[in-house]
């Protein structure tokens, strides 16, 4: 499975038998998205800036709630959790974090998630090898919170979002902060995407720092 950081919050996932999107970014955050093929698009939340879905080609089924589908062999789970605080970019609270099985690998992203999920949405998460976390602050999840969840969950690889990377528009931290409390470090060279299969996957949590794919010049 490849996992690509496009930006903001965007990622997308291409396996053996399916592309997935996760809350697409249009270019006003900084990013462009390219149009890439899916066949699945999911929405955390209703803001421009992760539901940007006519960016995205071919003829994806979008997924914008919670529930439990099966597209091309992709498993897709989606819960809600808490939503962004009132000065970000969501109008509503609500969020739906989503968890994805593609290639024997499960990825959870928690699109605009603003504190630990509790009951059935933590337990599903719990299930994550890999974990997409917001952690640039300014009205969506602070480091401090993104820590504390990592520290719920089980996720083998954390791949931190939402923060001030390469040409993102948005008021956000940095990722100092975060590498700092995590004690990780930035690769010299950072990649934008990782092809990995189950057995590349680390024994204990490890971050992962990877460089937005749709950074414009």
């Amino acid at each position: 499975m490849d996992i690509a950081w496009i930006g903001h919050a965007a990622f997308r996932l291409r396996g053996r038998d399916a592309s997935v999107v996760m809350d697409p970014a249009p270019s006003s955050t900084g990013f462009r998205l390219n149009r890439p093929q899916a066949d699945v698009v999911t929405v955390s939340n209703g803001a421009e800036a992760h539901s940007w879905i006519t960016g995205v080609a071919g003829d994806p089924r979008s997924l914008t709630g919670p529930g439990e589908y099966e597209i091309k062999n992709v498993l897709v789970t989606g819960v809600p959790t808490p939503g962004p605080t009132a000065n970000g970019e969501s109008e509503s609270s609500q969020n739906i974090a989503f968890i994805v099985t593609i290639d024997e690998i499960i990825v959870a992203h928690l699109g605009d998630i603003s504190g630990p999920p509790s009951g059935d949405a933590l337990e599903e998460l719990n299930r994550a090898d890999i974990l997409l976390l917001p952690i640039g602050g300014h009205g969506h999840m602070d480091v401090e919170t993104a820590i504390k969840i990592m520290g719920l969950l089980d996720a083998k690889l954390v791949i931190p979002m939402l923060y001030k990377a390469g040409s993102a528009t948005a008021d956000l931290d940095d990722i100092e902060s975060f590498l700092k409390a995590t004690g990780a470090t930035l690769p010299e060279e950072s990649e934008n995407h990782v092809n990995l299969t189950p057995r590349d996957l680390p024994e204990n949590t490890t971050v992962m720092v990877l460089s937005p794919r749709g950074e414009m010049d």
